[in-house]
């Protein structure tokens, strides 16, 4: 073309304002009532080009007056590139600098037809605009242009703009939620909020308000979208993307619309205006309240008869709620920072009366209530089975090991180094699905560190691969995808950012996310939608056998399920007679031991390790009803004529409180001492495996149900640890 001249080398080209045409489907239209998605070969006539340039200039030239007066102060400073493609019929239609072009257009049509002052502008612009042509990409690739630029880049769409985006490059171009991350540069989290929040909205337009819809109500959509409590009283289905209770739905999507006001509607919190009432709902911060309001259904009743969310909440008791909740935060706060400081003796008398009304309070709320360790919400309370098979992808020195013979007790066997704690470690970030509590767990335990509190650059460095398991349990599918990374989007405040942690799970149609910002000397950042597991699971170790406070959640669970009774029981048969009672003393957090061979109370780390690993490891059970145990080196400070009688009385406790066990060790007379406990009529009830590293240094398995390995061990002397 004449008026085109091309930079040698390069893709860079200089193009009149004349060749080049504003893109009428452009993502930053969307939103306008006037906007019609149009053909290529329509893009160049002059009423769709009249209306693309009226959309994107905006009213009185509004949208672009910021770039008009930078161009007539700084001139034109190309910072940033405007990207055209092709049109099969000629001219260039703009991909990425739409707003920049159309002001440049207001400029030429203001200076040919007014001779207005262009400043410092150079009117040689309008003839030679360097630009950079797309040759050979296809729609994804503009797409992905526009998403970088606008999604994660510096120059932000408004989020409606920004979600109709990404799922245009799901549902029309078929890209994975996976491609498009990478592509975009942009979380799953995120990714998948967007597509919720389009989902509900997409319900809400085909309601009987949905004349009411604009792109200024969805930023509420999409806090709805990851709020937990409003979705399941929406009835929301992850699988489907669809609130199913038609009654919520429908009276949810009335509180954010306005209604008309009834002839006889009489109430002082109507909100009314004219002939309508406003909507009861109309900013992103009141479904946080509304979500309050749901768990009260008197606050409820409110709200559904007055329309006004404030005095639904005044009216609760939520409020009350609330300042207990701010109450124990403030005490928590205070006594850390008592904790630091030096108490005078003159103070001790009034510290004293306060622990003795504290703990009057935590007694008074124990006794009403009784938690065991997992507070953390489960999919559901009850199961039919547990896992029956587990894949580990990717975890350490664990990649591509199937575990398939899983029965309710599972003993893990192998050398030193074989990947028998890791298998552990890999089985309790499935269960623990979402929560990133879990990956904490995991690293302090093999780190041994005694503090709650991990060094956040310590934890960065232990968080560098793709952690991937999966496995069948409860007859469904479920996995756990736990992926570091380091986030280049520009709005994320990157004072002493370190990384980001990533958690993708599936347990049937379920699907879940959380994204969790890790920094230097800032508290760490978790995003979710909510957290559940899988099922109850709780790991023992050597390493908190040696901190006794760790299990005083387990005994207040095993106290109220009443299998203390059942545990000294058993120790008096089987261990030390004289022992009557094991009680913990809230004061210290610590065991005393009523002991028929001593006149006070003993402290139990007084006695042998033997009976503080069976008295710790029994009080399991409880707190893991209907879920896993994971305990990493079994025979650890147990003699091998002792796991002879605890073995029988740990798959009692697995019996009674429907739990499946995986235990690890690297003894063969712990092996042996165990499978020589096991009954013939419960022989189905085991599993045994072997982890064996093989000479090219994969790590695999050797399985035997119990009938098998009974037999072996019978027939010979067959070491599991070494199995071929």
């Amino acid at each position: 073309m004449s008026n085109e001249n091309k930079q040698p080398g390069t893709n860079t080209r200089k193009f009149s304002l004349k060749n080049l045409y504003l893109d009428p489907n452009n993502f930053r239209l969307i939103h306008e009532a006037d906007q019609v998605n149009v053909p290529d070969e329509q893009v160049k006539e002059k009423d769709v080009a009249n209306r693309t340039y009226r959309l994107i200039v905006g009213e009185k030239n509004q949208n672009v007056q910021d770039l008009v007066e930078s161009f007539k102060s700084n001139g034109y400073l190309p910072v940033d590139q405007i990207q055209v493609r092709e049109l099969t019929d000629g001219g260039y239609v703009v991909i990425e600098g739409n707003r920049r072009v159309a002001a440049l257009k207001y400029l030429s049509n203001e200076y040919e037809q007014k001779s207005i002052d262009l400043g410092k502008l150079d009117k040689s612009i309008f003839s030679k605009l360097p630009i950079v042509l797309y040759e050979d990409s296809d729609k994804v690739h503009h797409l992905t242009l526009m998403a970088l630029k606008h999604i994660s880049g510096n120059r932000k769409w408004g989020e409606w703009n920004q979600a109709k985006l990404l799922e245009t490059l799901i549902d029309e171009h078929k890209i994975s939620e996976d491609d498009v991350c990478k592509r975009v540069g942009i979380s799953k989290t995120e990714l998948r909020r967007s597509i919720r929040a389009l989902a509900l909205t997409n319900q809400y337009q085909e309601s009987d308000y949905g004349d009411q819809f604009n792109e200024t109500m969805f930023p509420i959509f999409r806090e709805a979208a990851r709020n937990t409590v409003l979705k399941e009283w929406l009835g929301w289905d992850d699988a489907t993307n669809y609130a199913n209770n038609s009654e919520n739905r429908e009276l949810f999507f009335s509180w954010l619309s306005r209604e008309p006001v009834e002839d006889d509607t009489e109430s002082d919190y109507s909100g009314k205006n004219g002939n309508y009432q406003e909507p009861a709902i109309s900013k992103r911060d009141d479904i946080v309240t509304l979500s309050k309001i749901i768990r009260d259904p008197g606050a409820l009743d409110k709200l559904r008869e007055y329309r006004n969310l404030n005095e639904a909440y005044r009216t609760s008791d939520l409020i009350f709620k609330e300042r207990i909740k701010d109450a124990i935060a403030s005490v928590s706060s205070d006594v850390a920072t008592l904790g630091q400081l030096a108490i005078s003796p003159e103070q001790t008398p009034q510290l004293e009366e306060a622990l003795g009304k504290l703990r009057g309070i935590v007694e008074k709320a124990r006794s009403s209530n009784l938690q065991g360790v997992e507070q953390t919400s489960v999919f559901y309370d009850r199961i039919d089975c547990h896992f029956s098979s587990v894949k580990v992808t990717a975890y350490r020195c664990l990649n591509g090991l199937e575990v398939n013979k899983i029965s309710r007790i599972n003993l893990f066997a192998g050398l030193n180094n074989s990947g028998k704690t890791s298998f552990l470690e890999a089985l309790y970030l499935l269960c623990k699905q979402n929560d990133f509590n879990g990956v904490i767990d995991v690293l302090r335990r093999r780190g041994k560190i005694p503090e709650d509190h991990i060094p956040p650059r310590w934890l960065t460095d232990q968080l560098t691969e793709t952690i991937t398991v999966e496995g069948v349990f409860d007859n469904k599918n479920c996995s756990v995808e736990i992926r570091p990374f380091i986030e280049e989007s520009s709005f994320l405040d990157r004072t002493r950012y370190l990384k980001s942690i990533e958690i993708s799970t599936q347990f049937e149609q379920h699907r879940l996310e959380a994204l969790t910002r890790i920094y230097q000397g800032r508290d760490r950042d978790t995003q979710a939608d909510t957290i559940k597991l899988l099922c109850k699971v709780v790991f023992s170790s050597p390493f908190f056998f040696n901190e006794p406070h760790h299990y005083t959640a387990f005994y207040h669970k095993s106290v109220q399920s009443k299998l203390l009774p059942k545990i000294f029981r058993f120790i008096q048969e089987k261990v030390v007679s004289t022992v009557k009672d094991i009680r913990l003393v809230d004061e210290f957090q610590r065991f005393l031991v009523d002991d028929d061979d001593f006149e006070s109370s003993m402290d139990l780390t007084s006695y042998g390790e033997g009976l503080q690993r069976i008295f710790f490891t029994s009080l399991l059970f409880a707190s893991a009803e209907n879920g896993v145990v994971l305990i990493d080196e079994f025979e650890n400070a147990i003699h091998a004529d002792l796991i002879e009688t605890f073995a029988p009385f740990l798959h009692a406790l697995a019996q009674e409180f429907n739990v499946q066990v995986f235990l690890t060790s690297h003894s063969k007379e712990c092996i042996d001492s165990f499978v020589k406990t096991i009954p013939k009529d419960e022989v189905s009830d085991f599993a045994f495996h072997a982890l064996v590293r093989e000479e090219n240094g994969v790590i695999a398995i050797r399985e035997f149900d119990g009938k098998e390995f009974s037999q072996l061990i019978k027939s010979g002397d067959v070491d599991l640890r070494r199995a071929k």
